[in-house]
């Protein structure tokens, strides 16, 4: 099984700690709007996606596309 896998369970980790950190910045953000952290939400966004893009080889992509039109449309924002 795949969630057994070491390089698996190294990616999953990894983007958890992006996601976390990414996270974190959106609060402080939301909690302080008078300061500025656009910069670091970036760079979060970037770790983030990244990981993201490491740990989609690990799964069907066009089932994931598939389920993204689904639920929220093409994108010219038409669905079901």
């Amino acid at each position: 099984m795949m969630h057994n896998n070491e390089d698996w369970q190294h990616d999953a980790k990894k983007l958890a700690e992006e996601l976390i950190e990414l996270a974190g910045e959106l609060i402080k953000q939301t909690n302080k709007p008078w300061q500025d952290r656009h910069s670091k939400i970036q760079d979060e966004l970037a770790d983030v996606t990244w990981r993201l893009d490491r740990m989609l080889d690990w799964y069907d992509k066009k089932a994931i596309v598939k389920r993204m039109t689904h639920k929220w449309g093409n994108k010219d924002g038409s669905g079901s």
